[in-house]
């Protein structure tokens, strides 16, 4: 009897996977008001001229100009660097498989990568996790007022923006039998097919969810408009 109850634990321990350790920890950011108006000493048509002249030489793409309307539409689009323009907190990730540790710690609105257990096992006793590549991109839109007033000239920044976010996958086999964590997709990752939902907010608004991700203006692109007013 013995031998039989030492047998059936093995048997036991030996169809049970290794499993992963994973917390999510994530801080969102604070929505900081931003001053997006400014009153320029100098007359209409001079400030719409030296706008439209300034804008012209930035990345910035002009979708509309109408003077008779007083109103610009700019817009852009990125793919590196979106912290600059709109902070989604940071997230700290941490995984860990046997004697691996793979943590990770980012600025959510930028591209990343971290690890996650699978959902489902199917190769017991080995363990199946993966490595998310993260690919999010930006795009923003502003509607620039121009009119005069009592002082001179106000010029207002009104942006749109929408957080877009794709993702690839790598798929990973942990064999503790050997303690090796072999990369199973050779051909390439794997792209992620949830749809996920593209996040949109304005200047001085919060986009997103409490319990989700959520998103506030840096206020670096209604500033960079507004600073070619001193050029």
């Amino acid at each position: 009897m013995k031998y039989l109850y030492i047998s059936v634990i093995f048997i036991l321990t030996s169809c049970a996977s290794t499993p992963a350790n994973y917390s999510v920890d994530y801080v969102s950011p604070n929505l900081i008001p931003i001053d997006n108006e400014k009153i320029v000493d100098s007359d209409f048509d001079d400030v719409w001229d030296d706008l439209v002249g300034d804008l012209s030489k930035t990345f910035y793409v002009i979708n509309n100009i109408d003077k008779q309307s007083r109103l610009l539409n700019v817009s852009f689009r990125i793919t590196d660097g979106i912290s600059n323009y709109v902070d989604c907190g940071v997230s700290d990730k941490k995984f860990s498989l046997a004697s691996k540790e793979l943590n990770s710690k980012y600025k959510v609105a930028d591209s990343s990568s971290y690890f996650y257990e699978a959902d489902v096992q199917t190769n017991v006793p080995n363990t199946i996790y993966y490595e998310v590549f993260r690919l999010p991109s930006l795009e923003g839109r502003a509607n620039i007022y121009v009119a005069p007033s009592d002082n001179g000239t106000k010029v207002s920044v009104n942006s749109r923006y929408t957080w877009i976010f794709r993702g690839e996958y790598d798929t990973y086999l942990y064999m503790p039998l050997y303690n090796s964590h072999n990369r199973q997709n050779q051909v390439g990752r794997r792209q992620i097919t949830d749809i996920v939902e593209p996040l949109a907010f304005n200047t001085n608004q919060i986009g997103g969810e409490p319990s989700d991700v959520q998103c506030v203006s840096t206020g670096k692109f209604e500033n960079e408009i507004l600073n070619l007013l001193n050029s």
